[in-house]
């Protein structure tokens, strides 16, 4: 089994791959947004149908999840530190630019005035209400710790990084590309700053990603524990959940 630097599956095959995930992912989400008791969920949808795609991507490829990060650690000890080192510098790196932004670009960097007045309030139900916050938080982890980061660091920069091999900085291109559409993906529900913030995100995970030689169990525990939080401090008040 060959790994996502010597697979030979050819700027063709990387490209097809890309159209395949991002075409499944932005045409489901699209649809589920204009069905107004989902699109609360359309990104869950959305994302759930793209790594469904991403599967049959990998076995057109002959390749296993372990072959873009999904494997064994090699050291439950450095996992755990590697993901509180995560968590924080991505967690204050998030909270910096949000910050920058609303300040920077009154009112246009405030996440609601960037918002469609129909995708607000996606947390409204989520203060004070305990299977709310439950059933949210359950989709954090799924979605956001485990799904988000197989797609987007797994998937999405190693066909990007294929598909840039012939370019200097190739894999460079591949962690900028999958931020980017990252930071896009929340745009509609938490507006500019919050796009920046998870696209720096996302750009500060692509490189830990290759520093942590393709393993994702440090990105999907950090990326989870970093969801709780923030619901957390929504459910108690402590945050608007706009």
């Amino acid at each position: 089994m060959t790994t996502p630097n010597t697979a030979p599956q050819g700027y063709v095959t990387a490209g097809r791959d890309i159209i395949l995930i991002l075409g499944t992912l932005y045409i489901t989400k699209a649809l589920v947004l204009n069905i107004d008791a989902l699109w609360a969920y359309a990104g869950p949808i959305s994302l759930l149908a793209a790594l469904g795609m991403s599967r049959v991507c990998l076995v057109l490829n002959q390749q296993k999840w372990a072959d873009i990060g999904l494997k064994r650690p090699d050291s439950i000890m450095k996992m755990l530190l590697w993901t509180v080192l995560i968590l924080v510098l991505t967690t204050l790196l998030g909270a910096l630019i949000e910050g920058v932004v609303a300040s920077a670009f009154p009112p246009a960097g405030s996440a609601v005035s960037t918002i469609n007045e129909r995708f607000q309030n996606r947390f409204a139900a989520v203060p004070g209400n305990l299977p709310a916050y439950l059933f949210w938080l359950g989709i954090a982890w799924v979605i956001g710790g485990f799904t988000e980061e197989v797609l987007f660091r797994g998937m999405l920069i190693s066909r990007f990084e294929k598909l840039f091999t012939f370019a200097p900085f190739g894999v460079f291109f591949a962690i900028v590309m999958q931020a980017i559409i990252f930071g896009q993906q929340h745009f509609y529900y938490q507006g500019l700053s919050g796009a920046l913030a998870t696209g720096a995100i996302a750009l500060v995970s692509g490189l830990f990603y290759f520093l942590l030689k393709r393993n994702l169990w440090p990105l999907m525990l950090s990326h989870g524990l970093a969801n709780t939080l923030g619901l957390t401090l929504i459910y108690l008040g402590k945050v608007s959940p706009a």
